[in-house]
């Protein structure tokens, strides 16, 4: 049960174990596929994009509040272990990014009655609730991320396996003890009446969303390869272990930890301005990041890629949900985000027909889809 009057600080540390965990998880999934067996970019893309077949499903996470309740379905969370376990077995990167893939249904299941809870109570301010909930997961993920060549250089990928599903059931056994069931007591009914006309309304910026999500997984595609290549060249003479940590800490650790004061500002920018605008800024940052990281080598590109860009990206929607979606309809709401996220990270899987996949040639998809973004964002705010 969580504390009475301070709920809201200790369901924090629900979502700095999870960010340890994705941290742990990205840094060492992108590194071990990608360059230890030998999957490149190509596995690299597959593992990206079908992390998100599965959360598609996260629309019907509003369904399952309503009839079961918002902590049983954050309960749900823990069968995310299982996938992680199975890959102790798979060897073969294509296969192994399939298996690890699984991972994704069950945390999207569970996460829109997670946001739920941090966005109940009355006289809050969804921008500052939402930054201050997530304050903690910069720093999680960056230990996750830059302790990840301890794990591997103790345990091997083994022990990174099974330390990473000990970690999603911990994460999701704490979701469900600190639920703040006194502060939220969600309705349990079938009735959806209009709750399609606010899916309605919403699409315009769900597309959007999902758009830059796209141009997101894009740059983070051709991150890993080229972020390793890059602490070669600088760090040849070093050991497998020393490449580990370093890349952990680079890929991960050191832009996790710069998120922690990005996510107070997108939060307090968000609750003043329209955070579809802090959207729109983000979409286009996200398109100027791509084409300087591609475009250099050495210490430019590392540097570039530390920049807190995501906070804003996932604050700024997360608060116009909060905002404008009733709160009947709010678990759908962030369920539907999820959901177009993944439309997002799927639309990669086409790029997979083209066995030689160039940096220019997802650019220019990265440049397309950011000015489409905008451009929805733009005719959404004019109407508003």
């Amino acid at each position: 049960m969580a504390l009475r009057n301070g709920w809201r600080f200790t369901y924090a540390l629900g979502a700095t174990l999870n960010t340890f965990t994705w941290g742990l998880y990205f840094s060492f999934t992108r590194y071990y596929l990608g360059i230890e067996l030998g999957g490149g970019t190509s596995a690299l893309i597959l593992i990206t994009g079908l992390e998100w077949v599965f959360t598609l499903f996260a629309v019907v996470s509003g369904r399952l509040v309503r009839r079961i309740g918002g902590r049983s379905v954050t309960l749900l969370g823990i069968s995310g272990a299982l996938p992680l376990l199975a890959g102790l077995k798979v060897h073969d990167p294509n296969i192994l990014a399939i298996v690890l893939s699984l991972a994704s249904f069950s945390w999207a299941i569970a996460w829109p009655s997670i946001l739920l809870a941090v966005f109940s109570g009355d006289n809050i301010t969804p921008g500052r609730a939402y930054s201050y909930f997530t304050i903690g997961s910069g720093v999680g993920y960056s230990l996750g991320s830059t302790l990840m060549g301890v794990f591997y250089n103790f345990a091997g990928s083994g022990g990174v396996f099974i330390t990473l599903a000990a970690m999603y059931v911990v994460t999701f056994l704490t979701f469900y003890i600190l639920y703040p069931t006194r502060e939220l007591q969600q309705r349990k009914t079938d009735d959806y009446k209009g709750e399609l006309d606010v899916i309605h309304s919403l699409l315009p910026i769900l597309v959007a969303f999902s758009l830059i999500v796209f141009s997101r997984e894009l740059l983070y595609s051709v991150g890993p390869v080229k972020l390793a290549s890059e602490i070669r060249k600088l760090l040849p003479t070093y050991s497998e272990v020393v490449e580990y940590t370093v890349f952990g800490a680079v890929f991960g650790g050191i832009t996790a930890l710069i998120s922690v004061p990005a996510r107070i500002v997108a939060g307090r920018l968000s609750d003043r301005f329209n955070p579809l605008y802090i959207l729109a800024s983000t979409g286009v940052a996200y398109l100027i990041t791509y084409w300087i990281f591609v475009s250099t080598e050495g210490l430019i590109p590392i540097i570039i890629w530390q920049l807190p860009l995501y906070p804003f990206l996932d604050v700024s929607v997360n608060t116009y949900i909060a905002k404008y979606v009733p709160k009947h309809a709010m678990a759908l709401g962030f369920g539907t985000v999820l959901t177009f996220s993944a439309i997002g990270g799927l639309m990669l899987l086409p790029i997979l027909m083209n066995p030689e996949v160039r940096a220019d040639f997802l650019g220019f998809l990265v440049s397309i889809a950011v000015i489409i973004a905008v451009t929805l964002i733009s005719i959404k705010t004019i109407k508003r």
